[in-house]
């Protein structure tokens, strides 16, 4: 058995007895859309600026990352913006998902970086030129050093400062964006920042996630209502949701009762909590002995236009009594895995699919992310074939996807990972940061034109 501890960073990874070699196109509607994903402050670096205001940057500088790697050069994606969007056409991509980093374009409190604002404006517009349309995320994984400093998602402020940035991105790019991603996986930054340490803060206690989880919820929804009080016209309306990071959650004995509850109490805590908050207005859950929650926030109800759905693997549950907490996330030993050692397991994806349209009938999805840690490509495009294939089969019967988005465009900086896992379509070369496409580019846009083509 092949056991891991993680908080539940980005996972994923293909599926049993899929090999390479095999090729399918899936029955996607000739309506669905096609889409890269990428982070500013894994791709932007900080190079030619003079802008360290992270908290990651901070976090890096403490030998937090594998290899001691930074952010400071990334991809360098600002001076390789033609090439990027070249490549992305090349793909045969219609949308391309990126972050705007709070901590360039508000380096101090209500001090805004206007150039910044205006690179971002240039992207969108050339983005356009392309036929290619942009989500926009407000939040990926990183604070300005000033929100940290004041106790980051437990700070009392936190959701009136979100607030204020959204406003300001809204009203200089809002109306040249559609789709808006308030925060990209918020459970992430739970499980990684305050329970397995290797995000930051680096709390280290599972009993208070409860304040940092409300405050998120606080925060997507003052952004939310901002976004549509700016944006909303009679003729232009934005769609905005939260980028969700779920997961299957399997006990790993079959027969054992605690393996089994706390294969529950992870799907209701890590998978639904969050997103029923946004239902009923209340986030609310309890495993005992470990940590509770209870928090009313009326202004979250009815928050979210479309599920976005980041899906990358399963975790096998078990209990433990060696581990603090006494839990153990595990991966079947003949699994299919990534590089990160990730599970495969494409089946996952129909089932969250069919779940998440069961409770939320009324919401539109998207795939907000998938994709898988492969350097040599091999399966890459067995793993997309198969999620695509099983995104095919719910909408078939009935469940709304509207698109699919893979991570990423390019290898980059894969926080606590560094520069150590692989999920581009596009490797780097080291010395010239030179964009190589993998095979993966060629299959992925000749999948993309027969679904696009399709009678």
């Amino acid at each position: 058995m092949r056991t891991y501890w993680s908080g539940g960073v980005l996972l994923l990874i293909l599926s049993h007895g899929m090999s390479a070699a095999q090729t399918t196109i899936p029955d996607l509607p000739k309506s669905f859309r096609f889409c890269v994903a990428t982070a500013a402050h894994q791709i932007e670096g900080h190079q030619n600026e003079t802008n360290y205001n992270s908290d990651w940057w901070k976090w890096e500088q403490t030998g937090h990352t594998k290899n001691g790697d930074t952010s400071e050069i990334a991809t360098d994606s600002w001076n390789h913006v033609d090439e990027d969007i070249r490549n992305m056409v090349a793909l045969g991509v219609d949308t391309y998902r990126f972050s705007v980093e709070w901590a360039k374009i508000e380096p101090s409190p209500h001090v805004f970086d206007e150039a910044m604002l205006d690179r971002y404006v240039s992207l969108i517009d050339r983005l356009k030129q392309n036929n290619i349309e942009s989500m926009v995320t407000l939040y990926h994984f990183t604070l300005p050093v000033w929100v940290s400093d004041q106790g980051g998602w437990e700070w009392d402020g936190i959701a009136d400062a979100f607030d204020e940035f959204t406003r300001k991105v809204a009203t200089r790019i809002g109306p040249k964006v559609t789709l808006w991603i308030t925060l990209n996986e918020p459970i992430t930054i739970i499980s990684a920042g305050y329970i397995s340490n290797i995000f930051p803060p680096a709390k280290n206690n599972i009993k208070e996630i409860g304040l940092p989880m409300a405050n998120m919820v606080r925060a997507h929804a003052c952004a939310y209502h901002t976004l549509h009080e700016v944006l909303d016209s009679n003729v232009f309306k934005p769609k905005v949701g939260i980028a969700h990071h779920l997961r299957v959650f399997n006990p790993l004995r079959r027969l054992n009762p605690f393996d089994h509850y706390l294969s529950r109490k992870f799907d209701e805590v890590s998978n639904w909590a969050i997103p029923d908050a946004l239902i009923t207005g209340v986030l609310k859950f309890s495993v005992p002995a470990l940590t509770k929650a209870n928090y009313f926030i009326p202004e979250a109800i009815g928050t979210q236009d479309f599920f976005g759905l980041n899906y990358y693997s399963r975790d096998l549950i078990s209990l433990s009594f060696r581990h603090n907490p006494p839990i153990v996330r595990s991966v079947p030993t003949e699994a299919a895995v990534s590089d990160l050692n990730w599970e495969i397991y494409p089946q996952g994806m129909g089932e969250l699919l069919e779940r998440i349209h069961d409770y939320y009938p009324d919401l539109p999805i998207w795939i907000t992310e998938n994709g898988l840690a492969d350097q040599t490509d091999e399966k890459r495009m067995p793993f997309i074939e198969a999620h695509l294939n099983e995104i095919a089969d719910q909408i078939k019967v009935g469940v709304p996807v509207e698109g699919y988005c893979h991570w990423t465009l390019n290898d980059n900086f894969e926080w606590a990972e560094g520069y150590t896992a692989h999920f581009g379509f596009y490797r780097l070369e080291p010395s010239t940061l030179k964009r190589i496409a993998r095979p993966s580019v060629e299959a992925f846009s000749k999948l993309v034109n027969a679904v696009k083509q399709k009678k």
